[in-house]
């Protein structure tokens, strides 16, 4: 039997101590300031419980001051799954989208790609209500656009077809006006015999029903 270690809070709470170290581990080190206000999302756990929702005033402008200024790709992916974890609005959203391309970049086996993945599931869920009317449409480099181009690609280097199946259906709902060409583009990168048959087929799908007519 293996022998397990006691945790003292819940897995929210351990999440935001794991914050507070890992700031205070950072080499040169953050400012006190700003070691204060990610100490205030600890003290929240606290008080509240890690994953209770909260209707705090300024909570929202806490949470984006805090994405927009701390510089570690972990850093500013702990916050964002601390706002969803609470249901705090992330008004923040380019930095949170770029950490987890960062993250899917350096993800070095299937197993962190797929860690990846439901990371960026958890974001799109929480900020679709906000950004699901996507009314920039020509601002090719909009969170909104990138966040679900990436799902997609993050989910066809997991080569799990469920997973790759559950992301294409997302970018085709987000992004009606550009998912023929993700499967033209992404079809001619699929020709690598390095692609296995199942993930390339199932791009072949989506590219023959977007651009059959």
């Amino acid at each position: 039997m293996a022998v397990r270690p006691i945790t003292f809070g819940d897995e929210g709470q351990v999440a935001s101590r794991e914050l507070l170290r890992r700031l205070d581990a950072l080499d040169p080190p953050a400012p006190k300031s700003l070691r204060a206000r990610l100490a205030t999302l600890e003290a929240l756990d606290r008080q509240h419980g890690g994953s209770a929702p909260l209707e705090l005033e300024g909570l929202d402008d806490l949470v984006g001051g805090l994405i927009g200024e701390l510089h570690d790709r972990d850093l500013v992916l702990g916050v964002a799954l601390w706002s969803i974890r609470h249901d705090v609005p992330i008004a923040a959203v380019e930095p949170v989208v770029n950490a987890l391309a960062e993250r899917s970049n350096a993800a070095a086996s299937k197993a962190e790609l797929s860690a990846v993945y439901g990371l960026m599931q958890g974001v799109i869920a929480h900020l679709h209500d906000r950004l699901a009317p996507d009314l920039e449409r020509s601002n090719p480099e909009r969170p909104w656009r990138i966040l679900h181009a990436n799902f997609a690609i993050t989910a066809i280097r997991t080569e799990d077809p469920a997973l790759i199946d559950f992301a294409f259906d997302a970018l085709d709902a987000a992004l009606p006006d550009e998912r023929a060409n993700f499967y033209a583009e992404a079809l001619a990168l699929a020709l690598s015999p390095r692609i296995p048959a199942a993930v390339r087929e199932r791009i072949e799908s989506r590219h023959l029903k977007w651009t059959a007519g």
